[in-house]
């Protein structure tokens, strides 16, 4: 009897804790300051869902989770681990033999750990699949042409081509497409009723539409959606605030839901486990205050917050984002998904949240972080100002703008083409077709505004007068004849 009321008492203490009005504020004050067109929040605590709701959209409206993909990889490889198929020291060419690093000795020591935890010493390379129609193994392939920035397991470098190479351990492992081994080991298990992770699938579900913040104009821009499945395993879960709330519960109560474990707590918690230290700098150390000492694990973050334990992500993509949250100390958790490209203001309702789980001093997280993003948007329009009162605008090219045409290839990132269109260059590599406007001497500007690209495009010349190399994405193409 003792216990039972122990437990009613506790239940009552969550529910409590997490009244709609304080909540419904929270996010109400947040939606405002950063002018979210819809929020989704689920809060679990002690097993229970003690909070789920909707603002502008429904608890079960589909947004896409983006980066927090990668936790759901993870577990699915802890499960494998369990079933002896993995280990997570295995190299990964036992998996996917077609993989390789460009550094031979990283390349003989690389290991599904590593690939987990940001470790390998390549830089992101994100135009790889960002700006291409390659398929996965297309990509996985480039990446491997690419020299590491870092040296071997020395520094951490987010990397999302890594764990699409993951999501094919998985498959080799598990003789299943990542697809099909996320849908039934995972969202099956879990009742993820309504989770998705194709674009044909969120093409025939009811879901919410994107945006981008357009700083300039001060307003929300839709954001066209792209089928990213060559990164799937890295970001392109489609979930539901009471879909997350059960992979909160899964995740808090290590591995298990419902009575029913379906990997061990060994195995689960290892993902939780910091591998390699981030380095707090920069704006991002101005706005973890409450932080001081950062890990990445395998798909998670973590962290001390205030002085507890916190395991966290945050995902970005096509328009929208998203933050999950673990507290363990508290077992307690948090999922805030939002349809709008502002990743601060997700990172403010989260923390605005586990501050009351944590009973702490009130902190205007909005007045921060907003303050933090204005200063960034700034800061990027400020160098951007520093380049054009550099420019040596009275230059020209130093010849005729037909010599600057023709093909280029690199070894990863393969060929673009450089054509001569209505009396400008005009540069063709995958699906970006864009116009080079003269920027200084043999330096053109590529800009497209809704990809948030703009970038320098430099020819450079050999002692033959003749074009030589591209460089592009800090790469340098070399020009064919």
């Amino acid at each position: 009897m003792r216990r039972f009321l122990s437990t009613l008492f506790l239940l009552f203490v969550a529910l409590s804790a997490f009244a709609a009005d304080p909540v419904d504020k929270l996010a109400a004050d947040t939606i405002a300051a950063w002018k979210f067109p819809g929020v989704a929040i689920a809060i679990v605590q002690n097993d229970k869902v003690v909070y789920l709701e909707g603002f502008g959209v429904t608890p079960d409206t589909l947004f896409e989770i983006a980066s927090d993909t990668k936790a759901f990889t993870a577990t699915a490889m802890a499960m494998l681990v369990d079933e002896k198929k993995l280990d997570w020291d295995d190299p990964v060419h036992n998996s996917v033999e077609y993989f390789h690093l460009d550094d031979p000795c990283a390349d003989s020591m690389v290991t599904i750990r590593d690939i987990l935890s940001h470790r390998t010493g390549l830089a992101r390379h994100d135009e790889l699949w960002d700006y291409t129609d390659w398929s996965r193994e297309q990509v996985i392939r480039a990446i491997g042409k690419v020299p590491l920035t870092k040296s071997f397991r020395s520094a951490y470098q987010y990397q999302n081509i890594m764990f699409a190479l993951a999501g094919e351990v998985v498959a080799s492992a598990s003789k299943m497409s990542w697809h099909d081994f996320i849908r039934t080991r995972i969202f099956e298990p879990l009742g993820m009723t309504e989770s998705r992770s194709t674009m044909a699938e969120w093409n025939a579900s009811p879901h919410t539409t994107g945006y981008r913040w357009d700083a300039a104009a001060g307003r929300m821009v839709v954001q066209p959606m792209r089928d990213y499945e060559n990164i799937a395993p890295a970001g392109t879960v489609m979930s539901s605030a009471r879909d997350m709330a059960q992979w909160l519960r899964f995740q808090l109560a290590g591995g298990v839901i419902d009575g029913k474990r379906l990997v061990s707590a060994e195995a689960l918690n290892e993902t939780h486990m910091p591998q390699t230290i981030i380095r707090l700098e920069g704006l991002g150390k101005e706005a973890a205050p409450q932080t001081n000492l950062e890990a990445y694990g395998m798909g998670w973050v973590v962290q001390d917050y205030r002085g507890q334990l916190l395991v966290s992500h945050a995902g970005g993509l096509n328009g929208f984002r998203s933050q999950v949250a673990l507290l363990p100390g508290q077992n307690a958790g948090v999922v805030v998904l939002a349809n709008a490209g502002r990743g601060f203001g997700v990172v403010a309702l989260r923390n605005l949240i586990l501050d009351q789980i944590l009973g702490a001093p009130r902190f205007d997280w909005n007045a921060r972080l907003l303050d933090l993003d204005q200063r960034g948007d700034r800061m990027e329009a400020e160098a951007k100002a520093k380049r054009d009162a550099t420019r040596h605008a009275e230059t020209r090219p130093s010849r005729e703008l037909e010599a600057y045409t023709g093909t280029y290839s690199d070894a990863a990132y393969g060929a673009a083409t450089v054509s001569l269109e209505s009396g400008a260059l005009v540069l063709h590599w995958n699906r970006l077709n864009v116009p080079l406007t003269h920027f200084q001497y043999d330096t053109f500007e590529m800009i497209v505004p809704e990809e948030g690209l703009d970038e320098l495009v430099q020819f450079q010349l050999g002692t033959d007068g003749n074009v030589q190399t591209m460089t592009l994405f800090g790469q340098a193409f070399e020009a064919k004849r």
